[in-house]
């Protein structure tokens, strides 16, 4: 077997297992579900943790423990972030007397119309 056919063999090998390998893609891309977007389209405002958060604790009308937070801000919303994030973000906010309070360590509620930090 000279050069010339053992090159022919190994592109014409390679040409196969690329083949394989973009088929095997397409089918995985066909398997993923259609689900919220992780990334927010160009031009659109993503919205911010602080934002997701009020959302939440609104519909849940009461205090939630930041790692309840977490998880509903990953199924609500496909937003995945860690706690110490969301905790610092609210944590700020309540220090402040701004839409948060914080009603045990790493909890947090609404403050209630009219409540003022004191």
């Amino acid at each position: 077997m000279d050069r010339g056919e053992v090159r022919r063999i190994v592109l014409e090998t390679l040409e196969t297992y690329t083949d394989l390998q973009n088929r095997a893609v397409q089918e995985l891309k066909r398997r993923v579900p259609k689900g919220p977007e992780t990334f927010p389209r160009r031009g659109r405002r993503r919205q911010s943790l602080v934002d997701m958060s009020v959302e939440i604790l609104t519909e849940e009308g009461g205090a939630l423990h930041v790692s309840d937070l977490v998880e509903k801000l990953r199924t609500q919303y496909g937003r995945l972030t860690d706690r110490d994030s969301v905790s610092s973000a609210l944590a700020k906010k309540a220090r402040s007397g701004v839409l948060f309070r914080q009603t045990a360590p790493a909890t947090f509620d609404l403050l209630e119309p009219g409540e003022v930090k004191g």
